[in-house]
């Protein structure tokens, strides 16, 4: 019962989606005839990862590989649509504070160091202008390049290890402690807002903090465990348009409150999707696969250690050592092992490779883009929202209907070429901007590279096996940090040598080399191992006509 409770509110959503693009309802007798088909191979023995998949395909195979019937398999599934929710409830909370923070930030710094009139702030036009506000704001900029760097960095130690740690506990659990800590950071804003004096290394404490459990890795995980090879880049997409939903619609919610409401209505909302986590998230990682992940895991981690006692024990020139040193030198190591999973073959490594230029143009982008807005273009609350309400429109465009499209038909090899190229063009127009239409056409044209991340994603999960979903994300996501850390400061230093220029944002150019780099990497991608459909059209050829008939009856 609480089960189905739970998938009321985001069935709602959903299915008014497809109802609006005229698509048709599924029965969830079928869903469950599929699941039983799927569960029956598993009980003859056979291994479980070929099991799933080639039974999926076997249960679709009459099937049209149609918009419908993957809507339709969303909505009737467990987890998926919760966790798109909880993304929407995610992004409208943070999504509301990001024009807010950078004027808060500044202010506060100005009080701090700069002696401004406590009941003066950096949030006008005519006061932004103020040598101290500009000092401020200088300040504000180096402190969130400083924070991104470390919050990075934390994440690239620990992305890994938790995806990892993920595959054996369960993602629930994680996903409710990851939510839990991501409470501080509106928490830390609305006490800013309250205590002038109150220094902001608090407030990015909270958010350095927020970055040990990444939301995204957890999120990404649990919709491996539940939907098909085939779907997963388009569901990923589902997830980031939620994100891009909650972008579009959370920066509205600044222009009628003040910064101090929309702080505090930040903290409402993600106190609300906490709680309806707690009560309605459901476990997708299966107990048979987590059991089999736990004991894969014993038997190699006991092989090792026996493995590294004999070692230092018959090595004369090296001290011997009791395997409990021995076990707390691996567990110190453990991220680092987690992470070599990228190092498994020329193909994992070419993608990390993609995930890594592209992060370094995207974490700068986001990282500097609204300080340098609000500096040489003036930027309001209004124009933020507009700036986000366009980000996040199209984004939904793009990553709910666009990508599921342009997979089918074009595969995920063209799809990742094409929102590089994207990327490197709108970084070439914020470059050269002159006007605020420059820039909200820039943040439009951009919308095209969010097709990037998830479609990454599903190739590396469609290449690893069920229980290494929550590890390969968290690899994934340890590579963009890295990536993240350096981005924001290789274009903040840019940045000095480009501010007193004719063109102070030809530091943009920088990002776009990136992206241009990603472009061409991304060109070199075998189809067999990047289109899923090209791995599906394999997996078909390979069952056997006895299988079929094994799974048909």
């Amino acid at each position: 019962r609480t089960a189905q409770t739970s998938l009321l509110l985001p069935n709602a959503v959903l299915f008014l989606i497809c109802q609006m693009i005229s698509l048709p309802k599924i029965r969830h007798k079928d869903v469950d005839k599929e699941n039983g088909i799927n569960q029956f191979f598993l009980q003859q023995g056979e291994n479980d990862h070929v099991a799933d998949e080639v039974g999926f395909d076997i249960a679709f195979m009459d099937k049209p590989s149609s918009s419908s019937t993957f809507f339709t398999f969303f909505i009737n599934s467990s987890g998926p649509p919760q966790i798109m929710c909880l993304s929407i409830l995610y992004t409208l909370s943070f999504g509301s504070i990001i024009g807010v923070v950078p004027s808060v930030i500044t202010t506060q710094y100005v009080h701090i160091h700069h002696n401004l009139d406590m009941n003066l702030t950096c949030d006008d036009t005519d006061t932004r202008q103020l040598a101290s506000c500009v000092d401020g704001n200088g300040e504000g900029l180096t402190a969130a390049t400083v924070s991104s760097f470390i919050s990075n960095v934390i994440q690239f130690f620990t992305a890994s290890l938790i995806g990892s740690v993920s595959d054996v506990v369960g993602r629930r659990r994680l996903f409710l402690i990851a939510q839990g800590i991501s409470l501080l950071y509106p928490l830390a804003l609305v006490l800013l807002q309250l205590y002038p004096m109150m220094n902001p290394a608090w407030f990015y404490a909270a958010n350095m903090t927020s970055s040990l459990i990444s939301f995204i890795t957890i999120s990404l995980s649990a919709i491996s465990d539940v939907i098909p090879k085939k779907w997963r880049s388009s569901c990923f997409g589902i997830l980031f348009g939620g994100y891009s939903l909650g972008f579009a619609l959370s920066p509205i919610l600044a222009i009628p409150l003040s910064h101090f409401e929309v702080s505090l209505l930040s903290l409402i909302l993600l106190t609300g999707g906490f709680i309806y986590s707690i009560f309605y998230l459901p476990e997708t990682l299966s107990k048979e696969t987590s059991d089999k992940m736990r004991r894969l895991r014993q038997a190699a981690e006991a092989e090792a250690l026996n493995a590294a006692h004999d070692d230092h024990n018959n090595n004369l020139f090296i001290p011997s050592l009791s395997r409990r040193t021995i076990k707390l030198r691996r567990n110190l190591f453990r991220p680092f092992r987690e992470i070599l999973i990228l190092n498994r073959n020329n193909f994992f490594r070419l993608l990390a490779v993609l995930a890594f230029f592209s992060g370094m143009s995207t974490s700068g982008d986001q990282t500097l883009i609204l300080y340098y807005v609000q500096q040489q273009f003036n930027f309001s609350d209004q124009d933020v929202a507009i700036f986000f309400v366009i980000i996040g429109l199209l984004g939904i465009t793009v990553q709910v209907f666009g990508l599921h499209l342009m997979t089918e038909w074009l595969g995920e090899k063209i799809v990742v070429v094409v929102a590089f190229f994207f990327g490197a063009f709108h970084n070439c127009i914020y470059a050269f901007a002159a006007t605020k239409l420059d820039i909200f056409l820039a943040a439009g044209i951009g919308s095209v590279t969010m097709m990037a991340f998830p479609t990454i994603s599903a190739i590396k999960a469609n290449n690893v096996n069920e229980y290494e979903q929550g590890r390969i994300q968290g690899a994934l996501l340890a590579v963009s940090s890295l990536a993240s850390a350096i981005g924001p400061i290789t274009l903040r230093l840019t940045y000095e040598k480009t501010r007193g220029t004719k063109y102070p944002g030809s530091f943009f150019l920088v990002a776009t080399l990136f992206y241009l780099v990603a472009t061409l990497c991304a060109t070199t991608l075998p189809n067999d191992q990047t289109n899923s459909l090209n791995q599906e059209q394999e997996r078909i050829k390979e069952t056997s006509c006895s299988e079929r008939s094994l799974l048909i009856n």
